[in-house]
Protein backbone atom coordinates (compact mmCIF):
# COMPACT_ATOMS: atom_id res chain seq x y z
CA UNK A 1 0.00 0.00 0.00
CA UNK A 2 2.67 2.57 0.65
CA UNK A 3 4.60 1.70 -2.66
CA UNK A 4 1.03 2.37 -4.54
CA UNK A 5 0.80 6.09 -2.33
CA UNK A 6 4.50 6.74 -3.66
CA UNK A 7 4.16 5.95 -6.87
CA UNK A 8 0.85 7.97 -6.93
CA UNK A 9 2.57 10.51 -5.45
CA UNK A 10 5.44 10.78 -7.84
CA UNK A 11 2.58 10.67 -10.85
CA UNK A 12 1.09 13.60 -9.24
CA UNK A 13 4.32 15.78 -9.15
CA UNK A 14 5.49 15.34 -12.06
CA UNK A 15 2.10 16.21 -13.84
CA UNK A 16 1.89 18.97 -12.01
CA UNK A 17 5.30 20.22 -12.95
CA UNK A 18 5.03 19.04 -16.31
CA UNK A 19 5.78 21.84 -19.01
CA UNK A 20 2.13 22.38 -19.91
CA UNK A 21 2.74 26.01 -22.46
CA UNK A 22 5.34 27.40 -24.54
CA UNK A 23 6.14 30.85 -24.87
CA UNK A 24 7.13 32.02 -28.03
CA UNK A 25 9.00 35.52 -28.40
CA UNK A 26 9.31 38.09 -30.90
CA UNK A 27 13.21 37.64 -30.80
CA UNK A 28 12.44 33.83 -32.17
CA UNK A 29 13.15 32.25 -28.48
CA UNK A 30 11.20 29.55 -26.93
CA UNK A 31 10.31 28.65 -23.35
CA UNK A 32 9.17 25.67 -22.32
CA UNK A 33 6.53 27.40 -18.87
CA UNK A 34 4.38 26.97 -16.88
CA UNK A 35 1.74 30.22 -17.17
CA UNK A 36 0.55 31.38 -14.28
CA UNK A 37 -1.79 34.75 -15.43
CA UNK A 38 -1.16 38.33 -17.68
CA UNK A 39 -1.66 41.27 -15.40
CA UNK A 40 -0.20 44.81 -16.18
CA UNK A 41 1.36 44.49 -19.27
CA UNK A 42 3.16 41.18 -17.95
CA UNK A 43 2.74 37.74 -18.24
CA UNK A 44 3.97 35.57 -15.24
CA UNK A 45 5.31 32.21 -15.08
CA UNK A 46 6.88 29.63 -13.05
CA UNK A 47 9.60 27.66 -15.13
CA UNK A 48 8.98 23.92 -14.87
CA UNK A 49 10.57 22.54 -11.67
CA UNK A 50 10.99 25.70 -10.20
CA UNK A 51 8.61 27.40 -7.65
CA UNK A 52 10.09 31.01 -8.43
CA UNK A 53 7.21 32.88 -9.91
CA UNK A 54 9.16 35.09 -13.32
CA UNK A 55 7.84 38.06 -15.61
CA UNK A 56 8.29 38.88 -19.11
CA UNK A 57 7.25 42.11 -20.67
CA UNK A 58 3.58 41.23 -22.93
CA UNK A 59 5.23 43.06 -25.62
CA UNK A 60 8.21 40.92 -26.04
CA UNK A 61 5.94 37.94 -26.55
CA UNK A 62 4.09 37.12 -29.33
CA UNK A 63 2.78 33.62 -28.63
CA UNK A 64 1.58 31.42 -26.20
CA UNK A 65 0.68 27.94 -26.89
CA UNK A 66 -1.31 25.75 -24.37
CA UNK A 67 0.50 22.07 -25.05
CA UNK A 68 -2.36 19.97 -23.70
CA UNK A 69 -4.93 21.55 -26.42
CA UNK A 70 -3.10 23.13 -28.29
CA UNK A 71 -4.51 26.34 -28.53
CA UNK A 72 -2.61 28.83 -29.38
CA UNK A 73 -3.03 32.40 -27.86
CA UNK A 74 -1.28 35.85 -29.81
CA UNK A 75 0.05 38.22 -26.75
CA UNK A 76 1.21 41.08 -28.96
CA UNK A 77 1.66 42.33 -32.14
CA UNK A 78 5.26 43.23 -33.09
CA UNK A 79 6.62 46.36 -34.29
CA UNK A 80 8.60 47.32 -36.48
CA UNK A 81 9.40 50.44 -37.16
CA UNK A 82 11.17 51.03 -40.77
CA UNK A 83 11.14 54.74 -40.80
CA UNK A 84 10.86 58.20 -39.31
CA UNK A 85 7.30 58.06 -40.54
CA UNK A 86 6.17 55.17 -38.08
CA UNK A 87 6.70 57.16 -34.96
CA UNK A 88 3.14 57.17 -33.99
CA UNK A 89 3.38 53.57 -33.70
CA UNK A 90 6.42 53.95 -30.86
CA UNK A 91 5.00 52.97 -27.52
CA UNK A 92 5.80 54.55 -24.23
CA UNK A 93 6.58 52.32 -21.31
CA UNK A 94 7.07 52.27 -17.65
CA UNK A 95 10.21 50.68 -16.30
CA UNK A 96 8.75 47.30 -15.04
CA UNK A 97 6.95 46.73 -18.73
CA UNK A 98 10.57 46.19 -20.19
CA UNK A 99 11.36 43.02 -18.72
CA UNK A 100 12.91 40.51 -21.86
CA UNK A 101 13.35 43.67 -23.85
CA UNK A 102 16.62 44.92 -24.78
CA UNK A 103 17.90 48.11 -23.58
CA UNK A 104 19.60 50.22 -26.19
CA UNK A 105 20.79 54.17 -25.86
CA UNK A 106 19.49 57.15 -24.33
CA UNK A 107 18.18 59.78 -25.65
CA UNK A 108 16.91 63.48 -25.01
CA UNK A 109 14.88 66.19 -26.34
CA UNK A 110 15.39 69.68 -25.38
CA UNK A 111 12.36 72.41 -25.76
CA UNK A 112 13.82 75.46 -24.11
CA UNK A 113 11.47 77.88 -22.26
CA UNK A 114 8.68 78.28 -24.57
CA UNK A 115 5.80 80.69 -24.10
CA UNK A 116 2.51 80.77 -24.89
CA UNK A 117 2.09 76.96 -24.54
CA UNK A 118 -0.07 74.74 -21.92
CA UNK A 119 1.92 72.10 -19.82
CA UNK A 120 -0.24 69.56 -21.60
CA UNK A 121 1.02 71.04 -24.87
CA UNK A 122 4.60 71.26 -23.56
CA UNK A 123 4.25 67.29 -22.79
CA UNK A 124 2.92 66.44 -25.90
CA UNK A 125 5.60 67.93 -27.86
CA UNK A 126 8.53 66.29 -26.12
CA UNK A 127 6.75 63.26 -26.44
CA UNK A 128 5.86 63.36 -30.27
CA UNK A 129 10.00 64.73 -30.29
CA UNK A 130 10.68 61.17 -28.64
CA UNK A 131 8.63 59.22 -30.48
CA UNK A 132 10.34 60.59 -33.71
CA UNK A 133 13.59 59.93 -32.54
CA UNK A 134 13.05 56.66 -31.59
CA UNK A 135 11.61 55.71 -35.34
CA UNK A 136 14.70 57.77 -36.90
CA UNK A 137 16.64 54.49 -34.20
CA UNK A 138 14.22 52.31 -35.40
CA UNK A 139 13.17 51.36 -31.74
CA UNK A 140 9.54 50.63 -30.90
CA UNK A 141 9.98 51.21 -27.16
CA UNK A 142 10.50 54.68 -25.70
CA UNK A 143 10.97 54.89 -21.71
CA UNK A 144 11.13 58.44 -20.12
CA UNK A 145 13.87 58.26 -17.40
CA UNK A 146 13.43 62.05 -16.09
CA UNK A 147 11.19 65.09 -16.98
CA UNK A 148 11.76 68.69 -16.15
CA UNK A 149 9.96 71.59 -17.79
CA UNK A 150 12.39 71.70 -20.62
CA UNK A 151 14.42 69.02 -21.06
CA UNK A 152 12.35 65.28 -21.19
CA UNK A 153 15.45 62.07 -21.23
CA UNK A 154 14.60 58.29 -21.88
CA UNK A 155 16.23 55.17 -22.84
CA UNK A 156 14.79 53.30 -26.25
CA UNK A 157 14.26 49.20 -25.86
CA UNK A 158 14.45 47.08 -28.71
CA UNK A 159 13.41 43.16 -29.18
Amino acid sequence: MIKAYVILTVFLTVSISAQTHELLKHNGEKIQINYNKTERNLVYFSIPNSLEENSVSQYAVQLLTDKTTGKSQIISSKIDIKDQNAFREVVFLKEFETIGLKKGEAISVFLGRTKGYSHYDLVSMKKRRLQEKAAKKGSPFVVITSESYDETKAVLYYY
